[in-house]
C-alpha cells in the first residue's frame, strides 16, 4: 500500500484528473461489479441474502449493459449481460434453486430472456429494443425472486365500483344468486359478471361487519359468496373447465384465506384478502363471458362452445384418476391370473362390481344432497374429504401389498401362487373397495358439477362434452390395459404400486382442501409454502401452497419411500434365499 501511494503521488496532476474523467465515464459504473461475490462483498451480503438480493445486483450489471449498447459499445453490452446470466444468476444459486423450486417453465423464460437481450445486440437492434428486453428479463426474474423469498406478489385490486347489485343490496341482503336473482330479474339470460356484481356487494357486507366488530357476521358473509353464489351457479365449475382446475383451487384457497383472517386477522389483513378475492372473481367473471375489463368482447368462444369445453374437461379431469386407479387394478388382476378364463373372470368381478356400485351410489349420494339441502354447502366439502381420506388409507394398503409381490423373474412361479392365495383369502375384495372409492368419489363430483350446467340454452353441447370426455377416457383405459401386458412382470408390479402410492399423496392432499373449505380444517400459508405456483399438474397431485396439506403430503411420502425400501430389499432378500436353495 506504502509503495502504491508513493506511485500515486509522483504522477502528474493532469495524468491523475485524465484518469479521474476516464473512470467517470466508463459505461461500467464504479457501484457496479462483476460478480456476484464482489457485489455481495461491497453491501454486506456475503452472511446472509434474499434472492431478491441477487436481482437488484443483476438490475445494476443489465442498467450498466443498457448505457454501454446506447453509447454504441456492444462489446461490452454483451459482457455484461454475460455477467449478469453467469457470475450472478448462476454463480449465486439463484439458477439452480429456481431449477430446483419453481415450475421448469421459470427458468426455460430466464434463459430465453437473457438470449433475446443478446439477440438484440448482435442483430443491431435499438436501444429501446434492448431496453425492452431487459425490462422482460428483470421482470421475470423479479418474480421467481419474490417466489423463491416468500414475498406476497401484489395483485393489482380491481375499483369497487357501483353496480345494479348495490341499490338492491341497500334495501336488502341477499345470501344465494337464487335469492338475488328473482328480485333482480336475471332468472334467464345472465352472465357472469352479473354473477361477480352480486358477489361483490356480499364481500362489501362482509367487510362491512368486520368494520363494525362483527367477525362472526363477516365469516358468514363470505360463506354466502362461496356457497350461495360461487358453487350453486356454476361459478366453481366453469372456472375449472373454462380456464383450469388449479385456478378453481386457487380462489378456493382464497375464499379459506378470507375465513382465515376473519377469524384471527387484523381488518386491514381482512379488507386485503377479500378485495383480493373480488378482483379473483371478476377476472375470472369477464374470462368466462369473454369480455375484457371494460366489457368489450374479447373472444369468439359461444356459451355453446364455453359449456362443452367445461364438460369435456370436468368428466376427463375427474375420471382420469379413477380410470388410473381402476384400469391398473383389473390390469393387475389379469396379468398376476393363470388360472382358466372363466376363474379370471371371477377374481375381476368384484372390481367391476365395485366400480359400477360407485357410479350408482355416486348419483344417488348427489340426489340426498340436494334432498337433504347438503348439496354445495360445507357438508358436502365434509363428507367429499372424508372419502378421499378414507381412499388415502385404502390405497396406500394396496400400494404396498403390490408392492410387497414386486420379486424378480426367478420368483415369478412364487408370485403368481401367492396372488392367487391373497385373492381367495380377500385381498381382491380390497382391490374391488378400492375401485369403488376411486369411482364413487370422482362420480358425485361429477354429477354435482353437471347440475348447474344442465340449465339454460345448449344443453346439447353438455352432453357432447360428456360423451367426447367418456370416450377418451375408454382409451386411457385400453392403453394401460394394453400396454401392460407387454410390460415384465416386476416393473409391471413396481409401477402399479407407484401409481397406487402417488394417487394416495394426491388423494390426501385433496381430501384435507376439502376439509378446509368444509371449515373443519383452518388454512395457513407461511412464505415457505406460499411460493408453491397453481397449475395443472400440482392440482392433480393435490398439492396446494398450505401447511395442512403439504405437510400431511411430506410425511406420508417419507413413510411410502421408507415401506418401499424395506419391501423391495425383503423381496431381494428371499429372492436370493431362494436362489440359493434350488442351487443346492
Amino acid at each position: 500500500m506504502k509503495s502504491i501511494k508513493t506511485i500515486t503521488l509522483a504522477l502528474n496532476p493532469f495524468i491523475i484528473l485524465f484518469l479521474i474523467i476516464g473512470l467517470t465515464l466508463n459505461a461500467y459504473a464504479s457501484d457496479t461489479y462483476g460478480t456476484w461475490g464482489e457485489y455481495a462483498a461491497a453491501n454486506g451480503l456475503t452472511d446472509s441474502f434474499t434472492y431478491n438480493d441477487v436481482v437488484d445486483g443483476m438490475e445494476t450489471v443489465m442498467n450498466a449493459a443498457s448505457d454501454a449498447y446506447s453509447k454504441g459499445d456492444s462489446e461490452t453490452a454483451l459482457e455484461r449481460v454475460s455477467d449478469a446470466k453467469n457470475n450472478y444468476w448462476g454463480a449465486s444459486g439463484f439458477k439452480i434453486t429456481m431449477q430446483k423450486k419453481l415450475p421448469s417453465a421459470s427458468k426455460k423464460t430466464a434463459e430465453a430472456d437473457f438470449t433475446a437481450c443478446n439477440s438484440v445486440i448482435r442483430n443491431g437492434g435499438t436501444a429501446d429494443d434492448f431496453i425492452t428486453a431487459k425490462d422482460v428479463l428483470m421482470a421475470d426474474l423479479r418474480l421467481s425472486a419474490n417466489k423463491l423469498d416468500g414475498v406476497e406478489i401484489e395483485i393489482e385490486i380491481a375499483d369497487e365500483t357501483d353496480t345494479g347489485a348495490t341499490k338492491l343490496y341497500n334495501d336488502k341482503y341477499y345470501a344465494t344468486w337464487e335469492e338475488y336473482s328473482e328480485v333482480s330479474g336475471l332468472t334467464a339470460g345472465w352472465t357472469w359478471n352479473d354473477v361477480a356484481d352480486a358477489m361483490a356487494e356480499v364481500f362489501r357486507s362482509a367487510k362491512a361487519h368486520f368494520a363494525s366488530g362483527d367477525r362472526s357476521g363477516a365469516y358468514d358473509c363470505v360463506n354466502d359468496g362461496y356457497y350461495g353464489f360461487y358453487e350453486t351457479t356454476g361459478f366453481e365449475r366453469n372456472t375449472m373447465g373454462y380456464i383450469s382446475g388449479a385456478r378453481k383451487s386457487e380462489v378456493e384457497l382464497q375464499f379459506s384465506a378470507c375465513k382465515s383472517a376473519a377469524k384471527d386477522g387484523t381488518e386491514e389483513e381482512f379488507v386485503k384478502q377479500v378485495d383480493i378475492l373480488r378482483t379473483m372473481i371478476r377476472t375470472d367473471a369477464n374470462k368466462l363471458d369473454g369480455v375484457d375489463e371494460n366489457g368489450n368482447e374479447s373472444s369468439t368462444r359461444s356459451a355453446g362452445v364455453a359449456k362443452f369445453i367445461a364438460c369435456f374437461t370436468i368428466i376427463l379431469r375427474e375420471g382420469f384418476e379413477a380410470i388410473l386407479v381402476v384400469g391398473a387394478i383389473i390390469a393387475y388382476l389379469s396379468k398376476t391370473t393363470d388360472k382358466s378364463e372363466e376363474e379370471r373372470k371371477k377374481q375381476l368381478r368384484p372390481v367391476y362390481v365395485g366400480s359400477i356400485l360407485g357410479i350408482v351410489l355416486s348419483f344417488v349420494s348427489a340426489w340426498l344432497l340436494n334432498l337433504l339441502k347438503l348439496a354445495n354447502s360445507a357438508s358436502q366439502e365434509v363428507i367429499e374429504g372424508v372419502t378421499a381420506l378414507i381412499a388415502v388409507v385404502v390405497l396406500f394398503y394396496v400400494s404396498n401389498w403390490m408392492v410387497s409381490k414386486s420379486e424378480s423373474e426367478a420368483w415369478d412361479a412364487y408370485i403368481k401362487g401367492k396372488v392367487g392365495e391373497a385373492a381367495d383369502k380377500g385381498s381382491s375384495k380390497a382391490l374391488a373397495f378400492t375401485a369403488f372409492l376411486a369411482v364413487y368419489r370422482e362420480g358425485a363430483e361429477v354429477v354435482l358439477f353437471y347440475q348447474p350446467l344442465l340449465t339454460g340454452d345448449d344443453q346439447h353441447m353438455v352432453w357432447l362434452g360428456f360423451v367426447a370426455g367418456a370416450v377418451c377416457l375408454v382409451f386411457v383405459y385400453l392403453a394401460i390395459k394394453l400396454l401392460s401386458v407387454r410390460l415384465p412382470l416386476k416393473p409391471f408390479f413396481l409401477a402399479t404400486s407407484i401409481l397406487m402410492a402417488v394417487m394416495s399423496i394426491s388423494f390426501l392432499g385433496g381430501g384435507i382442501k376439502e376439509l378446509i373449505e368444509g371449515d373443519v380444517i383452518s388454512m395457513t400459508s407461511p412464505p415457505w409454502v406460499a411460493w408453491i405456483p397453481s397449475n395443472s399438474v400440482l392440482e392433480v397431485l393435490g398439492i396446494y401452497p398450505t401447511v395442512q396439506t403439504v405437510v400431511p403430503q411430506l410425511i406420508l411420502t417419507a413413510i411410502t419411500v421408507f415401506t418401499f425400501v424395506y419391501w423391495l430389499r425383503k423381496n431381494k432378500k428371499l429372492k436370493d434365499e431362494m436362489e440359493s436353495g434350488s442351487s443346492s
